[in-house]
């Protein structure tokens, strides 16, 4: 019987715990998702210009983080 190998590409990714949740991080700098406690619920941050830390998520405007 032949197998066939699937090659999968993986992606760099960091998860991070803090005490409101924890986060995903691309080893390139940026923030992936975001998981909320207790619920679980998920934000999708890929596109957005965030500073996670201990005592929450800042959501920055584009413009200043230049």
């Amino acid at each position: 019987m032949n197998k066939i190998c699937k090659i999968i590409d993986l992606k760099p990714h960091e998860v991070y715990e803090f005490n409101w949740g924890s986060a995903v991080k691309h080893r390139n700098g940026d923030w992936d998702k975001v998981f909320l406690k207790p619920s679980g619920q998920e934000i999708d941050v890929c596109n957005m210009s965030v500073i996670l830390h201990d005592n929450g998520i800042e959501f920055m405007e584009k413009h200043l983080m230049m």
